[in-house]
């Protein structure tokens, strides 16, 4: 029988998942300051106030939230939908994403995980939904999914 997995082990995975991508936002933030903010600023001396506010979205701030939406939707669509069916933190806890046949689920089924788990975020409701019997948060129910122990049958 398949053993869903709780609330709080769900949480824990999901705050490592969130410590990984703190780390590769840290370091896309560095590059940001320490490499494209110099070159905008050397070339600044020749514009106007608006002109470098300008440059400074368009070839600082744009690129830098495109680049860490892509890695963070690629992040949970690839390993979740991967041999692995689960992210980094749910690995580590021993936990996987399947479908509701206990199947591992597609990139694009994934892929609309995300976008569900991205209302559930917004909501937090979506998540405490997993703390009660049926143990399924709102991206869940949304998308057909279920997060269960890796060990699939537990007695």
């Amino acid at each position: 029988m398949e053993k869903p997995a709780g609330f709080w082990i769900r949480a824990v995975a999901s705050i490592i998942d969130g410590l990984i991508l703190s780390i590769f936002i840290f370091i896309m933030s560095l590059i940001n300051v320490l490499i494209v903010m110099p070159l905008i600023d050397a070339a600044g001396t020749h514009m106007t106030e608006a002109q470098y506010q300008f440059y400074m979205l368009i070839f600082g701030t744009i690129p830098l939230f495109a680049i860490i939406l892509l890695a963070c939707i690629l992040y949970y669509s690839v390993l979740t939908s991967s041999h692995m069916q689960a992210t980094l933190g749910k690995k580590l806890m021993g936990i996987i994403v399947v479908n509701q046949y206990g199947e591992r689920i597609s990139f694009w089924h994934s892929f609309g995980r995300f976008f569900a788990y991205t209302l559930s975020r917004i909501l937090y409701i979506g998540f405490i939904m997993a703390a009660f019997p049926a143990k399924l948060a709102l991206h869940d129910y949304i998308c057909g999914t279920k997060v269960i122990y890796q060990n699939k049958y537990i007695d």
